[in-house]
This record gives structure tokens, sequence and C-alpha cells, in this order.
């Protein structure tokens, strides 16, 4: 049987309406009402070894390639699938690649060794640029145990020393760091990969202000 279907009288039309108010308003006051995420930052280390060679040269640090998984700013984890997963109580704070040049900068200022030192955002009459592409930003799950217990934030860069203006590249290497969390928490996680970011630019400035390179470039 084929019905003719009536349309909506004023009263019906008002009815829909305000059922379509009241879940979109729902919907907003979840919003509202669920508390945002936290956000986590990295510190740059002040344990700089002082008996570094000084420079009087002006360096720049470019923001490190990432790929895509490590390149926003969910905190990347690594489980027993090897697939890439995210923390779901926590981002941080900038993207991964702006993060790793700011404690980059830091750390070269904390050396006290660099005439001068500044993102590649500012224009900066460089003498060396500092390249990298990072390989490694992530929490490592064991995956012999099923990926259960705490995991190990592992950090690899690879760091290219760049001649300006001629963009020769002086010398390179890879530098990793390993840190275990004390716990399977995200605090806890956050803290490891602080650490592990924190001794791997540790030794991108040792590296640079002993590069033979460095020195050799300018005289």
């Amino acid at each position: 049987m084929i019905r003719n279907l009536r349309p909506l009288g004023h009263r019906g039309v008002g009815l829909a309406v305000t059922a379509l108010l009241v879940v979109v308003l729902a919907g907003c006051a979840g919003l509202f009402t669920k508390p945002p995420r936290p956000l986590f930052q990295l510190s740059a280390p002040t344990d700089i070894p002082a008996n570094l060679p000084h420079t009087n040269a002006q360096i720049v640090i470019d923001a490190p390639y990432a790929p895509e998984g490590l390149e926003p700013r969910r905190i990347a984890v690594v489980r027993a699938t090897n697939a890439i997963d995210y923390l779901a109580d926590g981002d941080w704070a900038d993207r991964t690649p702006n993060m790793v040049r700011a404690v980059l900068v830091e750390a070269f200022e904390n050396s006290k060794s660099v005439a001068a030192v500044g993102p590649d955002s500012l224009d900066l009459r460089a003498d060396f640029e500092i390249e990298g592409d990072l390989r490694h930003f992530e929490a490592v799950y064991d995956s012999q145990n099923g990926g259960a217990g705490a995991p190990t934030a592992v950090v690899a860069l690879s760091v290219k020393l760049v001649k300006i203006p001629e963009r020769k590249i002086l010398a390179q290497t890879m530098i990793t760091a390993r840190q275990p969390a004390t716990v399977n928490a995200t605090p806890a996680i956050v803290e490891a990969m602080n650490q592990a970011v924190g001794n791997v630019a540790k030794q991108v400035v040792v590296w640079t202000l002993t590069n033979p390179a460095l020195s050799a470039s300018r005289r």
C-alpha cells in the first residue's frame, strides 16, 4: 500500500527543529565540559660540558625534517605490532620539529661557547647551519612481553654541519639516545622523552663545537 505523506505543519516543523537544537546543544555542552588534554613541553639540557672550544661563528638551527607519523603534536608510541600509535591523554605543546629545534638552540646557548645562535626562522647572517632528520621520536614498548610494562623513549637525529653560503656539507653523523620510562604513565613517558631529547641535544652541541670542520672552514 502506498501512503500519501503529508507535509509537516507548523507544529511538526517546530518539534523537529526543537529536537535538532537539543542534539546540537548537547554536543556543544560536551565540548565545553570535557576537560582539554594536557600539553607537555621539552626542556633543554643545562649540564653542557664546560671545557668546549669557543667559536666566533654564528650558527642557525633548522627545524629537523620528521616523517608524517612523528611530525604532529601527538605523542607517538610503538607497540608490539611495530605500528605507530599515540597517547590518548596528552599532546606536545608544539609540532615535534619545532620543539626539537627550540631545545637545540637553547642547548647551544647554555654552552656559552657560540658567538650567536638562533632558529632558521630568524634572519641571521649565519656562518654555519645545523640541519637534521628526525629518524625516531617515540616511546617503544617491548614486543617480547607483548607490549606490557613501561616503554623506552627513543630519539635519533641525523645531523649535518653545513657551511653558509656555499651550502656545503662539512660533516654529518647520527646521534641516538634511549631512556626507559619509570612507569607506564603519560607523565613518566614524557619525562623519558625529555631526557632522551636532552641527551641528543647535548651530543649535538659537543659534536659541533669539537668538529675540526667548524674551525678549519673559518681560517
